[in-house]
């Protein structure tokens, strides 16, 4: 039990870690053509969980488009091994009822900038 209890870490570590793996993060969803619309590693149930959205442009985003960036994102967060606890790693989209295509241009801007958009 310690082991586990050793393990968890705050959600302000949790956001330390996120801040920091943000521009890795970022390069390999831009290198597999997606945007990156927010990153949150927060603790639910004494599990940490590293949530990664995604989107593109031009059309909505599909379980498999997830399903290749998070196999992506599973092999460079093994390799360089930047997480010192125990993490479910998920990616998803924004959701099906937001349609990137009416979302205005500036609003990517402000995305690829780093900064966080919310209505």
């Amino acid at each position: 039990m310690k082991f586990k209890k050793d393990s968890q870490k705050t959600n302000e570590q949790l956001a330390i870690y996120a801040f920091n793996l943000r521009p890795l993060i970022k390069a390999v969803v831009n290198r597999l053509g997606f945007d990156l619309l927010n990153i949150s590693f927060i603790c639910e149930n004494q599990t940490n969980y590293l949530r990664i959205t995604i989107l593109h442009q031009d059309y909505l985003i599909t379980l498999n488009d997830c399903e290749v960036v998070s196999r992506e994102l599973e092999k460079e967060l093994d390799n360089k091994n930047l997480i010192p606890c125990s993490y479910i790693l998920e990616v998803q989209s924004k959701g099906i009822d937001s349609n990137s295509k009416n979302k205005p241009n500036h609003e990517f801007v402000l995305d690829k900038l780093g900064l966080v958009i919310k209505s």
